[in-house]
């Protein structure tokens, strides 16, 4: 194999990480740049573009030593940074999680089957699409001045070679893109009021969109010239990172929420809104996406309002919840509304048929299973247009082996869990490597490059999977009956 290193600059929503690779994905050096995002009133969330820039020029510096002969791009995918024509930014970025076009989305409300007809999802403000718009209609003297509306992988491509470009995850992710051409919609572009010439070209995820600049280079030290390959957003790359590398594998994060992607071969036939399609970091390919909106956030409530006094109260989950009986306690986990599939903002929690033998156990137990039944849920809406025959996990939840193993029973599949705790990068090494000529596609280049990983792997109960199974029809029969109220 050829002896190529790839720096993979992985752009979070609290710090960008630079990592090197050799060509057998060994890591060879990294380099991490915190900063952080300005709360404002209103829902407002900006972040300082220089942030980013200055944090890239540091990170390719420190680590430009290591005859690196490609940079590997993945980064959050929807924040807005308005530039001029020499992509010198015009403001503060809209951060992803910004909620100041929810007004700008409700307008667009009754087009929400023929916006998702196109673009494979609903309306909403998280997408770029939605803040272009906002722009557009608040702050039409910045709208017209800007050369270009970039998200900030684009901005970065911008700063490390003077040419503006993007590519097809990041579009699936603007509610502006037709998902199945990968092209500017002209149609969903008339809808928003957006002039596509402030867009940049789109091209294919995992391919060579740029090259370093002299200008670039003159800052950093690396070369003149090397190729920049757009990786992919970080949800696409951490997918594959955690091995979801082929159709059939599912990868569910399990953090403050749970987020679940499968991978799609091809555009799924009769698609409905109860999950969310995007492009994926393998080209012409498509992913499916899902979420719960609280997982570790719905601990941390219980642990507050109910066991303040457990100085270790996870170390009390695992030895004693999650072995205790729920006791015929059902709970409904919509403690910020639910996601996907029926999209219902209003929806609340919920602790049903409690009684006065019902214990603290008990109830911690029914909780975690009504998270479970709803990442099941999720999984059968997938299933609906790709296999699912297995789930990889990552995250704080997947620690805990009581709790892995209880999400084996309820899904009725097998979970692994790896030693990668650097997921997103992995996958965006891998995409590069891909387009480097390094392996043939990123499934055959994660079994090379993880032959020594280790992995712990729970397999479904059959009697315990048809009890959950009566369960989940159970709580689905509540929520309908109290959505009907």
């Amino acid at each position: 194999m050829k002896a190529v290193k790839i720096l993979v600059v992985d752009v979070g929503t609290s710090s960008m990480r630079g990592i090197v690779y050799a060509a057998d994905g060994s890591q060879l050096a990294s380099c991490q740049k915190k900063y952080q995002v300005k709360l404002l009133d209103n829902g407002y969330i900006e972040q300082d573009p220089q942030d980013f820039r200055g944090a890239l020029i540091d990170i390719v510096s420190n680590l430009s030593g290591h005859d690196i002969d490609a940079v590997a791009l993945t980064s959050q995918r929807s924040s807005v940074i308005a530039v001029d024509e020499k992509g010198k930014p015009l403001s503060d970025a809209i951060m992803w999680q910004d909620r100041r076009c929810v007004e700008c989305c409700n307008d667009l409300m009754s087009y929400n089957e023929l916006i998702f007809s196109r673009c494979g999802s609903r309306v909403n403000p998280v997408f770029s699409g939605s803040k272009m718009k906002w722009l557009k209609e608040n702050r039409r003297d910045l709208y017209d001045q800007a050369y270009k509306l970039l998200v900030i992988p684009d901005y970065l491509i911008h700063v490390m070679s003077n040419q503006f470009a993007s590519d097809k995850t990041y579009g699936s992710r603007s509610l502006l893109m037709n998902l199945r051409q990968g092209i500017w919609d002209e149609e969903q572009l008339k809808l928003f009021g957006i002039d596509q010439e402030k867009l940049c070209e789109l091209h294919e995820a995992g391919s060579i969109i740029a090259s370093v600049s002299n200008e670039f280079a003159a800052l950093t030290g690396i070369r003149t010239g090397l190729p920049i390959v757009s990786a992919g957003g970080d949800q696409q790359c951490g997918m594959i990172g955690q091995g979801a590398v082929s159709e059939g594998i599912c990868s569910l994060t399990l953090g403050t929420g749970a987020f679940l992607l499968t991978p799609c071969e091809h555009y799924p036939n009769h698609l409905a809104m109860d999950v969310v399609c995007n492009a994926a970091s393998v080209a012409s390919q498509y992913i499916l996406e899902a979420s719960v909106l609280t997982c570790s956030s719905a601990l941390e409530w219980f642990h507050s309002a109910f066991c303040g006094d457990h100085e270790d109260f996870y170390g009390w989950m695992n030895e004693t919840a999650l072995h205790a009986d729920s006791d015929g306690c059902i709970v409904l986990p919509y403690f910020q509304g639910r996601s996907t599939p029926d999209w219902n903002s209003g929806a609340t929690a919920m602790f049903y048929n409690l009684t006065l033998k019902t214990s603290k156990a008990a109830m911690l137990k029914a909780l975690l299973e009504g998270i479970c039944m709803e990442i099941a849920e999720n999984i059968e809406h997938f299933k609906k247009y790709a296999a699912v025959d297995s789930i990889c996990i990552s995250g704080g939840m997947s620690a805990s082996e009581g709790f892995s193993q209880l999400l084996a029973d309820v899904c009725g599949c097998r979970i692994t869990r790896s030693d990668n705790s650097e997921s997103t990068a992995a996958g965006a090494f891998l995409v590069a490597a891909c387009a480097l000529g390094l392996y043939s596609n990123v499934a055959e280049g994660y079994r090379a490059v993880n032959k020594e990983l280790h992995t712990v792997s729970y397999d479904s109960n059959l009697d315990k999977h048809k009890k959950y199974n009566e369960m989940r029809k159970q709580m689905k029969h509540l929520y309908q009956q109290i959505m009907e109220i």
